[in-house]
């Protein structure tokens, strides 16, 4: 995802709650970063194993589950990321991390490959699913190949070919940009008054009188949840928190984009 103009400042708010990915492992072999790049650790023969006991495996890793993440990956240690730890050779011990798999198919299964679609949560290590998925089946793995086909509600489908950006430049661009508010869809939206707008876009807090159309935003399920308000002529896009005070229900700004 690129983001352009004010957009780059709505990059934190864009829905990644939900990321799919097909990817395919190599079952009977282990590596220390746990993909096709690292060190060989063991090798072992998977022929023996059929699709019903993969797919009965895979049951364990749909849900909510804990994974322990790639000692070569970028979260920090004491400060430092785990891959230059990992390249001075300490593997400090690494705490379990939950996520959640909403959705893990099998594809195919020609030895030693397997092939998986996977619909997780933001933070799930393909890697990690690839290794410990090798162990639960007693052969080890490592990942051979991951391709992100969607992020939030992005999907490789509406993705612009290079060739096209090269061909056609900044018209192929242009004709793909999807504006900013139809990406946006999954944070609720308010309806406010210009004047409301002009008090949010400098910064002070606008008193929300209680509306027929906002009733269901009035209740404590909105309190301290982000919402965003788009003034009347488009001009402004203003992401707020709501909170209350006795009676009172107030929007307080966050962050003021200028779409003009």
């Amino acid at each position: 995802t690129i983001a352009i103009g004010a957009a780059t400042r709505a990059l934190e708010f864009l829905d990644e709650s939900q990321k799919t990915y097909i990817m395919t492992i190599r079952l009977g072999e282990e590596t220390d970063t746990c993909d096709r790049e690292g060190t060989v650790l063991s090798q072992t023969d998977p022929s023996f194993l059929e699709m019903d006991h993969i797919d009965k495996t895979l049951r364990r890793y749909r849900g909510r589950i804990t994974q322990i993440p790639p000692h070569f990956s970028a979260i920090k240690h004491s400060g430092v990321p785990l891959y230059k730890l990992a390249r001075k050779g300490i593997f400090p011990d690494l705490p379990e991390r939950s996520v959640e798999i909403f959705s893990l198919e099998l594809l195919s299964w020609h030895v030693p490959l397997l092939s998986l679609s996977m619909v997780c949560s933001k933070g799930t290590y393909a890697r990690s699913v690839a290794r410990d998925l090798g162990r639960d089946l007693g052969v080890g793995g490592r990942l051979q190949s991951l391709r992100r086909v969607r992020s939030g509600p992005f999907h490789i489908e509406q993705a612009l070919p290079m060739d096209e950006i090269v061909s056609r430049g900044k018209e192929a661009v242009k004709d793909h940009i999807i504006p900013l508010v139809d990406v946006l869809t999954h944070i609720p939206t308010l309806h406010v008054t210009q004047d409301e707008v002009e008090r949010l876009v400098h910064g002070n807090g606008v008193v929300l009188e209680p509306q027929e159309e906002q009733a269901c935003w009035m209740g404590e399920d909105c309190l301290n949840h982000l919402l965003k308000a788009v003034s009347p002529n488009g001009d402004f896009l203003i992401f707020v928190e709501v909170e209350a005070k006795q009676s009172v229900v107030r929007l307080k700004p966050r962050k003021v984009l200028d779409l003009r």
